[in-house]
């Protein structure tokens, strides 16, 4: 088995992204965060950029005190950014199946 087959303690399960409560989900999330701080930070780097969180703010993030600290904050911007980009999905969604809807009452 390969290492990245093997989810580290606390990082949540694909399916559990869904599934869990914000509390619990931005906590597990906060002790894999806080792993990769002290064992991947390139991994981490890799994370913050595939998860599209601005830079700034994760810079930021880690001029917090403590390693806990960082990692806290920066499992809260993952989580918000990615309610972000579902809350735009929903609207563009929205707005295209509004426009949809328009265009078959108007016969185009």
């Amino acid at each position: 088995m390969s290492e990245d087959n093997i989810i580290p303690s606390g990082e949540p399960l694909p399916y559990e992204y869904e599934t869990l409560g914000r509390e619990e989900l931005q906590f597990r999330l906060s002790l894999f965060i806080e792993d990769l701080l002290n064992t991947n930070f390139e991994k981490l780097c890799n994370m913050i950029y595939r998860h599209d969180v601005e830079e700034r703010k994760f810079n930021s993030a880690l001029q917090s005190d403590s390693v806990q600290q960082q990692a806290e904050m920066i499992a809260r911007l993952v989580i918000d950014r990615e309610l972000q980009k579902a809350e735009t999905r929903k609207s563009y969604s929205k707005d295209k199946c509004e426009k949809d809807n328009r265009e078959i009452e108007n016969g185009i």
